[in-house]
């Protein structure tokens, strides 16, 4: 991903998560002074399509966003976007680690198909009331 990819990023953020609290500030913030941020974009005929962003820290990989533009979701898209960062981290990391709202089924669904296993819950993790599940995956299974 390159700040130039942003505003396509953030049509599919905001289309993506209602009340998203990534701001075009943060992902330019990732983007420019966070040395542990690895953002991805997605593109089909020259369109960003899906994006994704990992933190990767030492052997340590938090998925900190995965999504696909709703226009193209069901054709299997965020599936690879998962698979590329299993195959992008597993040189360095052995655990990728993630959190998923408690009401988006749909996600849950996606993590589960990838080899993802609840892990715990997070309370309020995403503001008050609004919990995640952590969920995670040993590449080396």
């Amino acid at each position: 991903m390159k700040i130039e990819d942003l505003n396509a990023v953030y049509a599919i953020e905001i289309e993506a998560f209602k009340n998203s609290t990534w701001t075009m500030e943060a992902y330019t913030r990732e983007l420019v002074m966070n040395k542990f941020a690895h953002y991805f974009v997605m593109e089909l005929d020259g369109e960003i399509i899906g994006y994704t962003g990992i933190w990767l820290v030492v052997d340590q990989c938090q998925i900190t966003t995965v999504a696909v533009a709703k226009k193209m979701r069901g054709k299997g898209y965020s599936h690879v976007l998962i698979q590329h960062i299993k195959d992008y981290v597993k040189p360095q990391a052995d655990i990728v680690s993630l959190e998923v709202r408690v009401d988006n089924t749909p996600a849950m669904r996606l993590y589960e198909r990838n080899g993802f296993k609840y892990g715990g819950v997070r309370k309020n993790y995403y503001g008050e009331g609004l919990d995640a599940h952590v969920m995670w995956v040993n590449l080396n299974e």
